[in-house]
This record gives structure tokens, sequence and C-alpha cells, in this order.
């Protein structure tokens, strides 16, 4: 990991660069950086350049933090204003062992300054991810994106996945941040009965929640299935299409004692209103690239009939009514498609001589 370390008196700033994911690399780095410098009192742990983190990430750092706490240096961290950087800390770290700050002169005087955490903090992800959806040409690339910015947007996310509901009432889970989400949507595919399913139904309640499924008896094959995962908690939120149709549901899956919080709902509400509209924008660009392809192909083979027509026309000195008349009674002798008893005609006219007449 490229990390700048900075003596800043009397401490040392780590500003870690905009990765995605902390691993033990990262770890090392850091405490490699704290050992070549002088012994400091003070270590400032500059998570800005984030674009995101993990619960699992927020409790790596928390965990360096008691590291060093038990050397004699203490750690605090220098976050974004109320950005998701500083949601994940407070999901892992509730209590603030590690103090969080906003500016470097208040991490350094340890006077922090006041953090809203509300939705509309989650404005530049938001952007990012509007940004990131509109360069994706595939469904399955969009959801994709989806799954993933849930788990970084929703701290108490541990899987993630998105269930679509098919013309003919059937489900299925086309993205998804683990298998284990797939395997907990398909029990409820298979039962009919679960978060994931009531919330993507028409008549469905529009999201579902539970945040104990071991004390849950609503879905008893769903909640069990939970259980052996190790999951705990979840909440299913409808992919509104309009006009009062449900294409699906977003879900997301909490371990362990993460709960559920009433703004990570409306986070998810967020979500799941992107979602809706980017499979609008991809689901309309593909039938028309459907359409454009259809039309492509009746032209072509108007065009394949029309040359059939003419090479009988001119062998067998027949009207194009007759022409046509011809090819389509071989088409239904032969049980092929006209448009390739025409092409097999247009194909094989430069080996006719000119006398010659056609063989259909």
């Amino acid at each position: 990991m490229d990390l700048t370390a900075t003596t800043t008196e009397p401490a040392l700033v780590l500003t870690l660069p905009g990765v995605t994911e902390l691993d033990a690399a990262a770890v090392h780095a850091m405490s490699d950086a704290i050992s070549a410098s002088p012994q400091p009192s003070l270590v400032v742990l500059d998570l800005r350049p984030l674009p995101g983190l993990r619960v699992t990430d927020a409790r790596t750092l928390l965990s360096f933090a008691r590291t060093q706490a038990t050397r004699g240096v203490r750690c605090v961290f220098l976050v974004e204003r109320a950005r998701a950087v500083r949601r994940m800390l407070d999901a892992a770290d509730p209590a603030e062992e590690v103090p969080r700050f906003t500016g470097l002169e208040e991490a350094l005087l340890g006077t922090p300054r006041p953090v809203d955490t509300g939705v509309e903090d989650l404005v530049p992800q938001f952007e990012a991810l509007t940004r990131a959806l509109l360069t994706t040409t595939t469904v399955a690339a969009a959801l994709d994106q989806v799954v993933t910015t849930a788990t970084q947007l929703v701290p108490a996310a541990a899987v993630v996945s998105v269930t679509l509901r098919e013309q003919d009432g059937t489900f299925t889970t086309p993205a998804s941040t683990d298998g284990v989400a797939e395997e907990l949507d398909e029990v409820q595919y298979r039962t009919g009965r679960g978060p994931c399913v009531e919330a993507a139904r028409a008549d469905g309640p529009g999201y579902v929640t539970s945040t104990d499924l071991g004390y849950d008896h609503r879905w008893p094959e769903f909640a069990e299935t939970a259980a052996r995962a190790g999951l705990t908690g979840v909440l299913a939120t409808e992919l509104p299409a309009g006009n009062g149709v449900v294409t699906g549901a977003l879900n997301v899956y909490t371990r362990g004692h993460d709960r559920i919080t009433e703004t990570d709902r409306h986070t998810a509400l967020l979500l799941a209103t992107h979602t809706s509209l980017v499979l609008a924008h991809l689901q309309a660009a593909e039938v028309a690239a459907l359409r454009t392809t259809q039309m492509r192909r009746a032209i072509d083979s108007r065009d394949i009939i029309g040359q059939a027509k003419g090479i009988l026309m001119s062998r067998q000195g027949v009207t194009a009514d007759e022409a046509f008349g011809l090819l389509r009674q071989t088409s239904q002798d032969l049980n092929v498609k006209l448009v390739e008893v025409a092409a097999r005609l247009v194909h094989r006219r430069a080996d006719l001589t000119p006398d010659e007449p056609p063989e259909l």
C-alpha cells in the first residue's frame, strides 16, 4: 500500500490512499511507518481519501488502534464530515473508543466538531454510483455495481443480493456479493416465503425487515438457512418500476450483532430507486436494440426472398405472385422456413446454367 507518513508535532499523520479494502499488507505498512519514526505519542489515521469502508475494514482499523494503544501510542481517525467511512466506523465502534475528527487541527487538539450522519450526507457516494451506472451497458454489470455499493453505504451489510421478478411470476438472483445470499434467496423462491419475495411482490408491503431472525417465526425455512450461514438480520426493499409495478427487491443481510437502522432503511430505499431507474434505462435500450436487430433481419429476409423471386421469374417465366407461390409451396413441402428456401436458391444461382430450371 502506498502509505503517506507526515510528522506534524506532536503527531504522526498516516494518510491512507484511496483503496477499496484494507488487508494485512496495509496493516503492516502502517506499523512499519510508525516504527520508522521517532516514537510518537499520537498517530492520526487520515481516512479522508478512502472512497468507502467495509465494516470488516473498520474493525481492522480499530484492532490496529488498540494494538498501538498497548504500546503507548494513541490513535485517532480523521474523516470527511459525515461520509460513509464515518458511518462504518460508528457501526464498528459505537462508543467511539477511537475518537473521530473532521479536521487535522481538531485531531491534534483533541476537540472534535459535531458530525451529522444523516442520509443527506451520502450525496457524494450516490453521485459516484450514478456516474458508474450511467457508464454500464448491461443489466448484469449495473446490478453488480449496486450490490457492491450497498456493502459500502449500509454499515451493517454482510452480504447483499438483488431479486428480480420475471413476467411469469418466478424469481431470480442475477447479482450478489456472496454465494450464501443466493442460497438464502433460493430457499425463499422455492418455498414462496421470505422477506425478499414479499418485498418483490406487486402487492407487497414495500419493504420487509427482521433484526433477529432467530426469534422471527414468519419464515421458518428461511430463518433456519440464515442461522446456518451465521446471518441474523435482513432488510428487503422493493424495486419499483412505476405505475404500481414492482420488478424485484434489494436484499441486505446482516451478521452477528450488527443491526439495520432507520438510516440504513432510507439508504437502501435510495439504492433501490437508483437500481430501478438504471434497470428501466438498460431494459429500454436492450428492447430498442432487439427491435433494431429484428427489423434488420426482416429487411434482409425480404431482400433474399425478392432475389429468389427474381430468379424464378427469369428462369421459369412466371409472374412475381407465381414465383412467391412456388417458394411458399416448397417451404411447406420441405417443412423449411420460406426465407431459408429462398436463401438456398440464391446461393445456388451461380451453379445454374442459363437453361437449367432452379431446383428448390
